[in-house]
């Protein structure tokens, strides 16, 4: 019986360490059949050639792809060429990983896939992910986005945040795969077949927001989507974006990609409604996100 034929599409941008290292630690994959598409989004240093000299030197145990976008077009955009690159070399399925991610289980590729073709009426499959103190990040998403939940939940914020510690903790415990309605788009698997049907990624946006519009995408066309807690990757999330952008731009970005949600794929929700949940973003971004990053400075200096 052949097994599935997995791309993974990895995108760099100014931190070629980090693909290398991500590229490296590939090796260890115990699986037959797949290959890996590196896409450098335009990068302004020298990182597209810092890889290539770095595929060409060394052996691997699988086939690497390395091309250069023509600008900095952003997550989606820089992904969707990898994406359709693994489609024409014949992709079941497609990995999106960020090139800060290391995958400890050798076995990943088997678990991943064989849910996936279990599970015919899923179109993603996404693992725990292991961040700070070693625990696994909730999902992006559980639920569809509510107007209501979603005012509230910016309006009190850091109730939000003392909640979603205690989720957190419940989570650690869960054993079977959840129905959610987003995964991170850090790590991902999604069928090829579906990824194309409805139209990769939508590239009018920069970055963030990108697993809402997939969300969206999907449940309108009635795909599963799920999370796999019991499968785990580990993910250093401050490297890449942290080192490219400021907290400022970041919320910024993120509000922005908000707002074309709403307007582009929510319009089952009111205008007004949709204006009400916009304004909650620069509430939030406003008062408590300069707040919270004082204490943040604060209790790093009281730890050192």
């Amino acid at each position: 019986m052949s097994i599935s034929k997995v791309g993974i599409v990895i995108l760099n941008y100014m931190t070629y360490e980090l693909t290398i290292k991500c590229l490296a630690s590939l090796n260890e994959i115990a699986y037959d059949n797949f290959f890996v598409v590196v896409v450098d989004n335009s990068s302004p240093n020298d990182s597209y050639a810092k890889i290539k000299d770095y595929i060409n030197k060394n052996i691997f145990s699988y086939e690497i792809y390395l091309t250069k976008s023509e600008r900095n077009g952003g997550y989606s955009y820089g992904n969707n060429i990898g994406v359709q690159k693994a489609e024409a070399i014949g992709a079941d399925y497609v990995l999106i990983m960020n090139n800060d991610i290391i995958i400890p289980d050798k076995e990943f590729l088997s678990k991943i896939t064989d849910f996936l073709d279990k599970n015919k009426d899923t179109a993603i499959a996404g693992p725990g992910i292991i961040q700070k103190k070693g625990m696994i990040e909730l999902p992006l998403l559980i639920s569809r986005i509510k107007p209501y939940n979603y005012i509230i939940n910016n309006l009190f914020y850091p109730f939000v945040i003392f909640l979603n510690k205690i989720a957190k903790k419940r989570i650690q415990n869960l054993q079977t795969p959840l129905k959610v309605y987003a995964v991170s788009g850090c790590c991902f698997v999604i069928r090829t077949k579906i990824f194309n049907e409805i139209g990769y990624f939508d590239d009018n946006i920069f970055l963030y927001g990108e697993e809402y519009i997939l969300g969206e995408k999907l449940y309108k066309r009635g795909y599963g989507v799920y999370f796999l807690p019991n499968l785990h990757i580990i993910h250093n999330h401050s490297v890449t974006i942290g080192s490219v952008y400021d907290s400022k731009k970041i919320t910024r970005m993120q509000i922005k990609s908000h707002e074309y949600y709403l307007k582009h794929y929510r319009n089952d929700i009111s205008y007004i409604m949709r204006s009400l949940m916009v304004y909650s973003d620069h509430f939030r971004e406003k008062v408590y996100v300069p707040v919270i990053a004082i204490a943040k400075k604060m209790i790093n200096i009281v730890k050192k």
